[in-house]
Order: C-alpha cells, then sequence, then structure tokens
C-alpha cells in the first residue's frame, strides 16, 4: 500500500519541479528582455536601437510559438506567447513618454514650421510642427495642437526632457506608472507561463513513461 501511495505522489512531485523549472525560464526571459531594454534604451540617442530590439522580440516571439507547436502544447499557450510578445513590445514604443511624465518639463515652445502630410495607405491628413524650445533648439512634435489652423508664430505647451535624451512631446500617452504596471504584468505573465509549459511537459512525460509501463508490465496473451 505504501509503495502505491509513493507512485501517486511521485508524479506530482516531479510536475511540480518541472513546473519551478519552467518558472525560473521564464524569469530569466524577462530578466534578459528587461536587461536588454534597458541597455539598448541608455546607448541609443534615436529611434533606431529600440526598433531593432522591437524586432528581435518580434521574431523571437515567433520562434517560441514555432517551438510551442513542436512540443505539441494545445493553442491556448500558442495564443498567450503571441500575446506576451506584443505587450513586451509597448514598453518600448512608450519609453519616451514614461520618461516625459516621470522628468518632464512643461516649456512654452514657438511655431517656426509646419509640414503636411497624408497617410498612407489609409489617406488621413497629418501635421508636423516645428517648435523653438526656450533653449533654442528645435523638434518636430505632432498631436492634436499642431493642426490646419496652427501659424508661424504661435505658442504651443510642450513636454521636454531637461537631460535631452526624449524628443519634446505635445502630450504625453502614457505615464511612467502605467508603464511599470505593463512591466510587471509582462513579468509575471512570463512566469506564469513557463511554470504553465514545465507543469504541462511533465505531465505528458509522467503518462508517456506510465503508458510504456503498463504495456512493458502486461502479461502475454
Amino acid at each position: 500500500m505504501g509503495a502505491n501511495r509513493m507512485s501517486r505522489l511521485t508524479p506530482s512531485r516531479g510536475m511540480v519541479g518541472r513546473g519551478l523549472l519552467g518558472a525560473v525560464g521564464g524569469l530569466a526571459v524577462a530578466a534578459l528582455w528587461i536587461g536588454s531594454s534597458a541597455l539598448v534604451i541608455h546607448r541609443s540617442s534615436g529611434v533606431e536601437g529600440p526598433a531593432i530590439l522591437g524586432i528581435v522580440i518580434f521574431m523571437t516571439g515567433l520562434v517560441v510559438m514555432l517551438a510551442v507547436g513542436l512540443l505539441g502544447l494545445p493553442w491556448p499557450y500558442w495564443i498567450a506567447v503571441g500575446l506576451l510578445a506584443v505587450l513586451m513590445l509597448i514598453p518600448l514604443t512608450f519609453y519616451d513618454d514614461a520618461v516625459l511624465d516621470q522628468r518632464g518639463e512643461r516649456v512654452t515652445a514657438v511655431v517656426s514650421g509646419r509640414r503636411d502630410f497624408v497617410s498612407q495607405p489609409s489617406g488621413v491628413p497629418g501635421h508636423v510642427c516645428r517648435v523653438r524650445l526656450p533653449d533654442g533648439t528645435e523638434a518636430e512634435v505632432t498631436g492634436p495642437r499642431c493642426d490646419e489652423g496652427t501659424r508661424i508664430g504661435d505658442r504651443l505647451t510642450v513636454y521636454q526632457d531637461p537631460e535631452g535624451r526624449v524628443q519634446a512631446k505635445l502630450g504625453v500617452q502614457m505615464t511612467a506608472g502605467q508603464l511599470m504596471w505593463l512591466v510587471w504584468a509582462c513579468v509575471a505573465g512570463l512566469v506564469t507561463l513557463g511554470a504553465r509549459i514545465g507543469v504541462h511537459v511533465g505531465r505528458d512525460q509522467h503518462h508517456t513513461v506510465g503508458a510504456a509501463g503498463s504495456a512493458g508490465t502486461s502479461p502475454a496473451a
């Protein structure tokens, strides 16, 4: 009876162990994502670095989705991987907004030019205003207050980074607090997904081993 009880406990311990291993793997991916994002953002002075990292994250997500499929995991895991890859791109997109929300200064800038354009293929018209900041530098901004009625010499209130690491903007779409919540949500999602994959793989391996053992011990006809 004791042997039967131990045989019932062993699969649970094995699945818990694989779940913990998967969670550690998810935490490692999260650390790599945060570390690489911070490095690229602080080393890059333009949009090229974050754009390249975004492409890498997107391609990695596709590779992981393929690996999940090869492991024979159900389709919800595919969707979870895809959603996490998309969520991991958002902080890169709104990093400038978070910086301006945290340390940006609201200053009055003078419009020195306006450029009109038409988005393709939607055909929606847009406007870019060139403004002169109080320190004498110029920046291009877009937003609701930059429209067809904006004229040279008009004054606009913009967010400016006193350290000059991010471009000035007319408004902030994501605050620093919202960005941190999103980052922690991604970390939690990666850890949870890693644990779930570990448990699922462990359960499949146990069923495979159990089936093989049953076949090996079955009496001959």
